[in-house]
């Protein structure tokens, strides 16, 4: 009797155990979840691997409190079933930790969960088929409870595939932890400890059941295991690692943004910031830091803006000596500590000035320069060097009549064509303007007066020789001004050439008639 009382009291408190494996795996699955927001790509399988070891401890619980429970004969498969995935997780679960910047090649190690899917229907094959008798001969069998029996080959297989794919993570961890700078190798050393623990419950899961004395080592190994793997990327924060092409803001900006965190490690490239990434990528670690990535450039004095911390300061590649704005702000925030880089190519500012110019002094329609640019220029259009200077005013012939009866679509075309007219007839180095809505004003330079009349006459001929508008008359009147000394304004020039138009006009119109 006292036999009795005594396995009975061992099974309750081995049941115990692993109802405290659970629970366990429920509280460290919850403290995962909180950290889903950390650039950790382990803590995914992290998290699923302590799922799997809380569904194991829960059904171990079931089976060891309740052994006579005629209800539940599916326990004792379910539990082999669990803890075939374990091995395969704890191979994900290495991978995404070791070298999580080959994580798109993750995708092909799932393949490894097959075979745990294939020994879970196997598994739970038999107790269906207790189930079957028990409903349909209305008779009541103890329930199936020793799978080896029945799968034993396929049992000493997937021990062998457990301990293969436990194997190969710890051969991860170590190469991480021989291959890593001396300041972040504690992560995987840890990581190794855990899974020697998890081999250790393996071995008494599988190989020691029998022996009553150790019945307590399984679930303390799973407890342990599951323990260190959380405080192991908890606390590492130089295991945090770098996602491509996740925020859709980041990739839009068209330069490279970098996100380190506290020991100044990579954590965020964008796409752009990859090519830099890649290029500090030393072949002996895993990890980035911000020393690494400034390698490669020669850094100049640089500013700080005390009131926001932001740093700024010019840097010159290396090998092709080509200049960027180096900014560096601090991240302060309740979860996360670190800074972010922004390495601005100084041509972006160019390009960025440049189109700013072009929206600014530029006629949209006919993309010549518009009055605006020659506010901006007149200085440098009345020099010495560039006189004789000649000065052409056109202006458009019936353009409101083309819009009110053709439509505002003929009359930016014919402003087109008359642009494109002027602008075949003139020098290279000749500039054109609109300065109205159907004035062009141009500048010809080292061009006496006879050379503007004849141009002025040629860009009238060529516009008159247009039929595409038909019935209705188009032409242009070209005024002409010549400066052959700096004594005249540039404005004083223009409305001389102004009256000159006016004068063409009124001529074309006498002819008309």
């Amino acid at each position: 009797m006292e036999r009795i009382l005594q396995v009975q009291y061992l099974t309750a408190l081995q049941g115990s155990m692993r109802a405290l494996v659970a629970l366990c795996a429920l509280v460290i699955f919850l403290l995962c979840s909180r950290r889903l927001h950390s650039y950790v790509p382990a803590f995914k399988y992290l998290k699923i691997f302590v799922s799997v070891m809380g569904l194991w401890g829960f059904a171990g619980a079931a089976f060891f409190i309740y052994p006579e429970t005629a209800s539940l004969p599916a326990i004792s498969p379910f539990i082999y079933a669990t803890i075939s995935f374990g091995g395969p997780l704890f191979l994900l679960f290495a991978f995404a930790y070791t070298l999580p910047h080959k994580l798109h090649k993750i995708k092909y190690l799932h393949l490894l969960l097959v075979f745990p899917f294939i020994i879970t229907i196997l598994l739970l094959v038999p107790p269906l088929q207790k189930y079957v008798i028990i409903f349909t001969d209305q008779l009541i069998y103890i329930p199936y409870r020793d799978i080896q029996e029945f799968y034993q080959p396929l049992f000493y297989v997937h021990i062998v595939y457990a301990y293969l794919t436990v194997l190969a993570g710890i051969t991860l961890l170590g190469y991480k932890a021989f291959h890593s700078p001396k300041n972040s190798t504690t992560g995987s050393k840890l990581a190794m400890v855990a899974a020697f623990l998890f081999v250790v419950q393996n071995g008494f899961s599988n190989f020691g059941a029998k022996n009553n004395n150790f019945f307590w080592v399984p679930s303390i190994s799973v407890i342990l295991c599951m323990i260190l793997l959380f405080f192991t990327l908890y606390y590492d924060h130089s295991e945090q690692i770098i996602f491509r092409g996740q925020s859709a803001l980041l990739e839009n900006i068209p330069f490279p943004i970098l996100f380190l965190n506290n020991k100044l490690v990579v954590i965020y490239a964008n796409e752009h910031g990859a090519d830099i990434y890649n290029q500090a990528k030393d072949m002996n670690h895993q990890l980035v830091y911000r020393s690494d990535v400034l390698q490669h450039y020669t850094v100049f004095e640089s500013t700080l803006t005390s009131q926001q911390e932001i740093s700024r300061q010019f840097i010159q590649q290396k090998d092709n000596g080509q200049l960027f704005l180096l900014q560096e702000q601090p991240i302060n925030g309740e979860r996360h500590k670190g800074q972010m880089m922004m390495i601005i190519p100084l041509t972006s500012f160019q390009n960025f000035f440049s189109s700013l110019e072009d929206k600014a002094f530029r006629d949209s329609l006919c993309n010549c320069y518009n009055s605006h640019y020659l506010e901006y220029k007149q200085k440098e259009i009345l020099v010495q060097d560039k006189l004789p200077l000649s000065i052409l005013m056109c202006d458009l012939d019936n353009l409101k009549t083309i819009n009110d009866l053709l439509g505002h679509h003929k009359g930016d075309e014919y402003l087109c064509m008359c642009h494109d007219e002027i602008r075949a007839s003139i020098r290279n180095n000749d500039i054109v303007f609109r300065i109205g809505g159907d004035e062009f004003l141009v500048i010809l330079q080292r061009a006496p007066a006879t050379v503007a009349q004849s141009i002025a006459k040629k860009i009238e001929d060529r516009v008159f020789q247009h039929k595409e508008f038909q019935p209705h008359k188009i032409g242009i009147s070209v005024g002409t001004t010549t400066l052959t000394h700096l004594g005249k304004g540039l404005e004083e020039c223009i409305q001389e050439a102004d009256k000159a138009m006016y004068a063409r006009k009124q001529s074309h119109k006498q002819e008309a008639i």
